[in-house]
């Protein structure tokens, strides 16, 4: 029903075309010879002129009430454009203080890491001089065991040479057909003496094995040493490799800052340009590039669908039957049919002030202006609308992109102040596990030191042990049963008698060699009787 009002609406005003812009009054009144129907026409088109301009009014009323929402509009989007740009300048000073604080941290995390390798210097030339003791304590155990197997050879030697002599001594008692008393004392002192060296021997014997213990034990140390700067060194790896870890981690870090910074200049780029490109763009452009920015194509399509069904139904008002040369055409935008649709406006509010349009016949005035009433509801309802949809397109993108970016901002904020923490974090542990480190290193250290404390305390206790019985030999010598045996005149002899087995012995062996003295008046007595027995 509405097409074929349209349709009629056309014809009629086809038909009345000319009559709205003829001037020629007197050729249509010049149908009514009655006054009074002159006078009721002409009161009839009063009447039409009166609500013609009561619809021009009323168009100018919501034309301005337009222009007031749309000025409101405007100064809502620059304070909100006002509030973005202070939380943006609020967002820039943060960062600069995020990043001086984060060059801080590096610089202080470097220092460390420079003194964390000061110390491992430090800690490796520790350990290369306690290899060094080590080896030098090696050596000195090696060569004091070369000593005590000298003086236990040279012990062998003297035992040696007193057995053959005690054999020789054996031989002559043999060959001697008598025995006195004093060769009885002569034998049981040599027995005693043959049981005071078996004693010694049995105790060097026994120094020997405690020496050779004592050496096991020293080996099982090192070793065991040894395995402890093993599982040091390989602390020490792990840990220049966590080093190495985080220094990495660190250039991780100022990659994601370098990241963040361009994408904050991004940012301010697309933001700079927004701001150039504002003042030279339109409302309406601005309408449609809000609508092309949240996708709705769709009801960008309706609503210019719309303002085109509008606009035909408004150009048989202003004399056209069709659209202009420049209408509007399928492919082209919004902003050219709304500015179609004002120039229409404007010519209906003011063509019928200039023009006074006439109707035909009476009859057809009550339809017409039913259409007219039925048209300007159907252009306030279309307009409050496109009010809405307007409001909803300026509001919707603009505050969403504007929180968005301010989420984006805000949640990379927090991503470097946890990342700036992650690093702190690693960097503590690792600090702690060097000074531990370097705790289990002074710990072997004082361990070593210990060691060779002990060792030099055994070495020191041994010769103090060997002189103590050094001299109790000296004092059991002097204080010998055969001492009786000695005669002053012999003592001469006694050098020139033993020259090849004095010079063979060592310092270890001096009991040994201050015992020959003693032993050598007997023997030159016994030399002197067979000599005096074969001389009778």
């Amino acid at each position: 029903m509405n097409r074929v009002k349209e349709w009629e609406f056309k014809a009629h005003g086809i038909e009345l075309e000319e009559e709205f812009y003829s001037f020629d009054y007197a050729e249509e009144f010049s149908g009514y010879r009655d006054p009074n129907e002159l006078l009721a026409a002409l009161k009839q088109k009063e009447e039409e002129v009166i609500l013609a301009a009561e619809l021009g009014n009323a168009l100018l009323l919501e034309n301005r009430q337009l222009k007031e929402e749309n000025d409101k509009l405007h100064e809502q989007y620059s304070d909100k454009l006002e509030e973005l740009e202070q939380d943006r300048h609020e967002l820039r000073v943060k960062l600069e203080g995020c990043r001086t604080t984060w060059e801080s941290q590096v610089t202080e995390l470097e220092r460390d890491v420079q003194d964390l390798t000061t110390q491992k210097d430090k800690l490796s030339q520790a350990l290369s001089e306690a290899e060094r003791s080590r080896t030098r304590a090696q050596q000195e155990n090696a060569e004091q065991n070369h000593r005590l197997r000298e003086q236990l050879s040279t012990a062998l030697e003297v035992e040696r040479v007193l057995t053959a002599e005690l054999h020789a001594l054996k031989q002559g008692l043999r060959e001697q057909s008598h025995s006195s008393s004093q060769d009885e004392e002569l034998v049981s002192a040599m027995k005693e003496q043959v049981a005071c060296l078996s004693q010694k021997k049995m105790a060097l014997e026994q120094r020997l094995e405690a020496v050779c213990q004592e050496n096991a034990s020293l080996r099982e140390s090192l070793a065991s040493l040894h395995t402890r700067l093993a599982l040091q060194e390989e602390r020490g790896l792990l840990q220049s490799q966590q080093l190495a870890e985080a220094q990495r981690e660190v250039e991780a870090s100022r990659g994601r800052n370098q990241q963040l910074q361009e994408q904050v200049e991004e940012l301010q780029e697309e933001i700079s340009l927004q701001e150039s490109g504002r003042g030279e763009v339109s409302l309406l452009s601005e309408l449609e590039q809000s609508l092309s920015n949240m996708g709705w194509s769709q009801d960008k399509e309706q609503v210019r669908e719309e303002v085109l069904s509008i606009l035909k139904l408004l150009l048989p008002l202003t004399g056209q039957e069709k659209m202009p040369g420049d209408a509007p055409r399928q492919d082209e935008s919004l902003d050219a049919t709304l500015v179609l649709l004002r120039s229409v406006a404007h010519k209906l509010a003011h063509g019928q002030e200039l023009n006074a349009p006439i109707v035909g016949s009476p009859c057809e005035n009550p339809g017409l202006i039913q259409e007219l009433r039925d048209q300007n509801s159907k252009l306030m309802e279309e307009n409050s609308q496109l009010k809405l949809r307007v409001e909803s397109c300026q509001e919707g993108p603009l505050v969403q992109q504007a929180i968005r970016d301010r989420d984006e901002a805000i949640a990379k904020k927090n991503a470097m102040e946890a990342e700036l923490l992650r690093s702190k974090n690693d960097m503590m542990s690792l600090n702690n596990q060097l000074l531990e480190a370097i705790q289990r290193k002074l710990e072997l250290s004082q361990e070593l030191e210990a060691w060779q404390d002990d060792i030099q305390i055994i070495i020191n206790q041994q010769l103090k042990s060997q002189q103590q019985q050094a001299e109790l030999a000296q004092k059991k010598t002097s204080t010998d049963r055969l001492s009786f045996l000695r005669r002053p005149s012999s003592t001469p002899s006694i050098t020139s008698r033993r020259p090849s087995s004095s010079p063979s012995l060592s310092s270890v062996s001096s009991c040994s060699s201050e015992r020959t003295p003693a032993q050598a008046p007997w023997k030159d007595w016994l030399k002197r009787g067979k000599m005096g027995q074969h001389g009778n």
